[in-house]
């Protein structure tokens, strides 16, 4: 009897997976695979595909940076220059454009600095959004277009 409860309690510690096998996708999180170029660790994108279409902002970001766990960051780094399908989570609030929507299509954002302003200086490039990695696909051999 006491065997079989500790079987029991073992049982309940198991980390949350998908049935698939993936990670569970958390909350603040849209799960996403995307086709691009892959250059070092930033993937420049192709096609994006979500597998929950109907929820979640709407992806248009233009290039990802890629982050991964030993052997498939090997992978990664082996595949520079080439066209792959990667398949991963991203941040949901790294993929919201700034500024304020009006109706369906018009974004109504902060204008950029006028030029020969007093103490203006040159805007930042836009942050990249990170991508956790859960698998890569090799496409093809170079990106070429």
């Amino acid at each position: 009897m006491i065997t079989l409860l500790l079987f029991a309690m073992i049982g309940l510690g198991a980390p949350q997976e998908t049935p698939a096998g993936k990670p569970k996708v958390p909350k603040d999180s849209i799960e996403l695979s995307i086709t691009g170029c892959l250059t070092g660790r930033v993937l420049a994108v192709s096609d994006v595909r979500r597998p929950d279409t109907e929820s979640g902002p709407p992806v248009r970001a233009k290039s990802f940076r890629l982050s991964a766990k030993g052997d498939l960051m090997d992978h990664i780094k082996e595949q520079d220059h080439h066209l792959v399908e990667v398949t991963g989570v991203v941040r949901k609030s790294a993929l919201i454009e700034p500024g304020v929507k009006i109706g369906n299509r018009v974004t109504v954002g902060g204008g950029s600095p006028v030029a020969g302003s007093a103490g203006s200086r040159p805007l930042p490039p836009d942050p990249i959004p990170v991508m956790d990695v859960w698998s890569v696909q090799s496409r093809a051999t170079s990106c070429g277009g």
